[in-house]
């Protein structure tokens, strides 16, 4: 590798910190050894991977809860949803329309390439990263073109004896300089069962309540061309979840049921370009997202007659440009737009919500200190606009109270890689970041409580409220040596000024510290693969946590293990994986001010699988899989601690296959 490829890597490591590339529905022994980021993650979709929580069972930084689809929140280093970023194809929403479903629905069929950010960014990481992001990709039909071929198709299915089955139709092509791609999937999930011991407090069975949903996504996108240094694309995108359920699909009792329909829509124009004078690399995105939930409305458990019809909108910009000056030496710079709001309507009427504007500007600098140091070092500058609605009431007749809040903030970044040998380097960064309050969910802008001025969604802001500022410190390493892959960090993140809502106002509740360390080890020799991992987060704070899964999500230590032979002759690959929590004790706060010690279970959890290639090559894929082998009853540390929280699925036998011709 050229000096200047090894800049460019090394820069690359030092915003993300050596985060894994996960290559969506790779073999396991494929995705051990992404730990170098490379510009275009090889396509690899030969297993049949159909959720969020499959997509990421190799990551022991980052956990998923249990229940259905519209309920699987997601953590990273035991931050929750509402401090993480989902940034798919440079598009994201901070905003979602019910608190009380996952907030992160993107279908891992559509997904090309998924990378894990962990902790607060660098200034070019974007508006408010504080607490990491996942960043992915879609597949375009470049992507899934081969050989020459200016057409294809790929069509998959899978059939889960827990009471699922799903499928996936894509076509796509290519004329000239254009291309396009057309792709659908469809998922119809019943109440599964967990584990041996469990019986629900509604089906007085094995049976999940409140588990069953369907999907219907979409994603259409086309690219063409300009020349071999610039390429225009857009696309569309939709995420629809529906069914029949309870109004709360976090948990598992009957309250308020009805059909409910949760429908994400996005709009993205793109332009990439290289070799532009100035510029070594631009890349550029307009972007609009229209959430919309739909359902019968509730007040105090008695249906209305009316619908309940929840939207979110965010629109937004980006312009990132990369340059060379001096020697190899890089300078990363932009500009960053962003604008929600929230609205909702119901038996109370249509109300508008709240409303944020963002904009940020950043300069990023990496520097080759010699053959054996990068350092990078960063600046950036964002700004927010805040308006809530205000609270009324039970009239409907506003209160006094201040509504708006502005504020801006500038936070440096520095991060320094060092190659001590050809095997192993040492990195380290400071990096600090702002956040502005994410918008209270649209749904509760009306709320359900029977009275208006109860909805939580009315919020004062205040007068005193500050600026969430947050910083890492980490420190860490990568060794290769042959065979044999082992890497490391250690981290202490500090949140200053930490929001909550507290009587409706939006106020700040104290500082949050999470000290922790994550380690993997991979081993791979002919067909062989072994691994394993180990993560923990441990936070402490100056105020009561409450006992949600949004923010923080206190969990026991977190172990991965792996396992897998590749023959060549057939084309055959089988393994095994494990994943383990320790049990954890911690406190939060009851309704009320009391105190209350909660406790997660720790458990042990085996998957075995067999992927086969009939064909002997990759178009044609056939996998079984057995997931929780020993049937165990557990529920995911990244959920609500409570009895009506849905365990994670028991014993599943899973069938699929996929094809591409």
């Amino acid at each position: 590798m050229s000096h200047k490829n090894s800049i460019f890597r090394l820069s690359l490591i030092a915003t993300i910190v050596v985060s894994n590339v996960v290559i969506a529905n790779q073999s396991v022994s494929q995705q051990l050894d992404a730990v170098e980021v490379k510009g275009s993650p090889t396509v690899n979709h030969t297993r049949n991977i159909s959720n969020l929580r499959e997509l990421l069972a190799t990551r022991t930084d980052v956990n998923v809860g249990g229940g259905s689809v519209s309920a699987q929140y997601l953590s990273i280093r035991s931050s929750g949803q509402d401090r993480i970023k989902m940034v798919v194809d440079n598009t994201a929403t901070n905003t979602q329309s019910w608190y009380h479903q996952g907030r992160f629905q993107l279908d891992p069929v559509m997904v090309k390439s998924i990378k894990i950010d962990k902790g607060t960014g660098s200034a070019s990481a974007g508006i408010g990263l504080t607490d990491g992001a996942i960043r992915a990709e879609t597949v375009s039909a470049k992507d899934l073109l081969n050989n020459g071929r200016s057409f294809g198709t790929r069509i998959g299915t899978e059939y889960n004896s827990n009471q699922g089955i799903n499928g996936s139709l894509a076509l796509y092509g290519r004329a000239g300089n254009a291309d396009l791609l057309l792709l659908g999937s469809w998922n119809k999930d019943n109440n599964y069962k967990a584990g041996q011991g469990y019986v629900d407090g509604v089906n007085k069975n094995r049976q999940v309540n409140n588990t069953a949903r369907r999907q219907g996504n979409y994603l259409a996108k086309f690219g063409y061309d300009i020349n071999a240094d610039h390429r225009i694309s857009t696309s569309f995108r939709q995420e629809s979840f529906y069914g029949f359920g309870q109004d709360r699909f976090e948990m598992t009792f009957n309250s308020r049921a009805g059909h409910a329909n949760t429908t994400k829509r996005t709009y993205n124009l793109e332009y990439t370009g290289k070799n532009i004078g100035f510029a070594r690399d631009l890349n550029a995105n307009v972007f609009h997202i229209h959430a919309i939930d739909d359902r019968p409305d509730y007040q105090s458990d008695n249906l209305t007659g009316y619908q309940r019809l929840s939207s979110t909108k965010t629109s937004g910009a980006n312009l990132n440009l990369t340059s060379e000056i001096v020697g190899d030496h890089l300078i990363k710079y932009g500009v960053n737009l962003h604008k929600e709001s929230t609205a909702s309507q119901n038996s109370f009427g249509s109300i508008k919500g709240e409303n944020k504007s963002e904009y940020g500007l950043y300069a990023e600098g990496i520097w080759s200190l010699g053959k054996m140091a990068t350092l990078t070092t960063g600046l950036r500058y964002d700004h927010y606009d805040l308006e809530t609605a205000g609270k009324v009431n039970t009239n409907r007749v506003p209160l006094v109270g201040n509504r708006r809040v502005s504020n801006g903030s500038i936070n440096p970044s520095a991060g320094l890689i060092i190659d001590v040998t050809q095997n192993l380097s040492l990195h380290a960064k400071l990096n600090y970041a702002g956040r502005s309050p994410i918008l209270a969910s649209s749904y509760t802008v009306t709320d359900n409580r029977g009275s208006i001025d109860k909805a939580r969604g009315l919020r004062f802001v205040d007068n005193n409220l500050k600026t969430e500022k947050v910083r890492l410190a980490e420190i860490g390493f990568e060794w290769k040596q042959a065979a044999l892959t082992a890497k490391g960090s250690l981290f202490q993140q500090t949140v200053k000024n930490f929001y909550e809502v507290k009587n409706s106002t939006i106020t700040n509740a104290g500082v949050l510290k999470t000290t922790g360390y994550d380690a993997d080890i991979a081993y791979q020799w002919n067909g062989i693969t072994a691994s394993a991992g180990v993560a923990y987060a441990q936070p402490k704070t100056s105020f009561l946590l409450s006992n949600d899964a949004l923010n923080v999500i206190p969990q026991g230590r977190q172990w991965r293990t792996g396992l897998a032979y590749r023959f060549e002759q057939p084309s055959l690959e089988i393994g095994w994986l494990g994943r383990y929590a320790q049990s954890i004790e911690y406190k939060t706060a009851k309704r009320g001010g009391s105190v209350e010690t909660q406790k997660r279970v720790g458990y042990g959890v085996h998957d075995l699988f067999v992927n086969w290639q009939p064909l002997n090559k990759d178009n044609f894929n056939i996998n079984f899989t057995v997931k929780n082998v020993a049937n165990k009853y557990y529920r995911s540390h990244s959920q609500r601690n409570a009895p009506v929280a849905p365990p994670s699925p028991g014993r599943e036998f899973k069938l699929g296959m996929n094809y591409s011709f």
